[in-house]
């Protein structure tokens, strides 16, 4: 249950009972009913045992659970996020049941297989130039061989570019969602994942995410003229982003030699190099 629906389950026992006790609301939940308080809808008075919420105004607070609170009636199989929006306004109040569409190109029919059988993404890849498919709870969706993994669509949709031999692209996004990364962790030891990031503090934490939860399943693409990419094409800017630096100190401690090859780029240019550049 979420904290929105808890503050509401928690407001329409007051209601019903007329008090509470304020040691048994959490911060959060007193934070939430500073309106009422300020209106007086509810107060706080001493009483036998510690202080006590009471309720001043039933209709008032009742008004207010309604309108915080719709509790639309729907089906029972809508996404959470329909349901979200239904009961509590705020499509992001429940966890996400809803599906991820991921985006694949694909060169390899075996690649891609659902219930075991090809999807024929290749085909599709072929006529429509992607393929796409939900991944949900239970999805019988796995992949075979060699893969990519890119963070932008710039890279996704000139993949070949890169000439890299791999069966399929896979679109990442930006940074990988949990949902995405917990399925290819499901992936046999005959899959291989390379990891084509921004090489910046920033795509690199994300390649070390990657490799703490699938191991030496992944790879992290370093092209054999990285240096000279790096001394044409580098931006100072990129590490300027958020906690870049601090990123980067943690980087500088990794084992993985790759990691460390680009870092020391990085120190020796102070500068991160976006992915865009090995397509020049």
């Amino acid at each position: 249950m979420s904290n929105s629906e808890q503050s509401i389950v928690l407001l329409q026992k007051i209601l019903e009972r007329g008090s509470w006790p304020v040691s048994r609301c959490g911060v959060a939940f007193r934070a939430y009913i500073q309106p009422l308080l300020d209106t007086q809808v509810i107060t706080v008075r001493r009483a036998a045992g510690g202080r006590q919420l009471f309720v001043r105004n039933s209709e008032a607070l009742s008004n207010f659970i309604q309108s915080e609170f719709p509790n639309a009636i729907i089906e029972q199989d809508m996404p959470s996020r329909i349901k979200g929006v239904a009961r509590l306004r705020n499509s992001k109040t429940l966890a996400n049941d809803t599906p991820e569409i991921v985006c694949v190109r694909s060169w390899n029919e075996e690649a891609l297989r659902k219930d075991g059988q090809p999807c024929m993404a290749a085909s599709a890849t072929a006529a429509h130039g992607a393929f796409s498919f939900m991944l949900g709870s239970g999805s019988t969706y796995t992949l075979h061989g060699t893969h990519a993994l890119v963070e932008n669509p710039a890279a996704f949709a000139s993949f070949e570019r890169f000439g890299v031999n791999t069966d399929v692209v896979v679109y990442g996004q930006g940074r990988c969602s949990n949902r995405l990364l917990s399925w290819l962790d499901t992936m046999t030891d005959e899959f291989q994942l390379l990891h084509l990031p921004d090489y910046d503090p920033v795509g690199l934490s994300e390649f070390e995410r990657l490799r703490r939860q699938l191991g030496n399943r992944v790879e992290l693409y370093v092209p054999e003229n990285i240096d000279v990419l790096f001394e044409r094409y580098s931006n100072r800017e990129l590490l300027m982003k958020g906690n870049s630096q601090s990123m980067l100190s943690t980087l500088r401690t990794t084992s993985s030699m790759s990691v460390r090859v680009i870092v020391e780029l990085i120190d020796k240019h102070n500068a991160g190099l976006e992915q865009e550049a090995l397509l020049v």
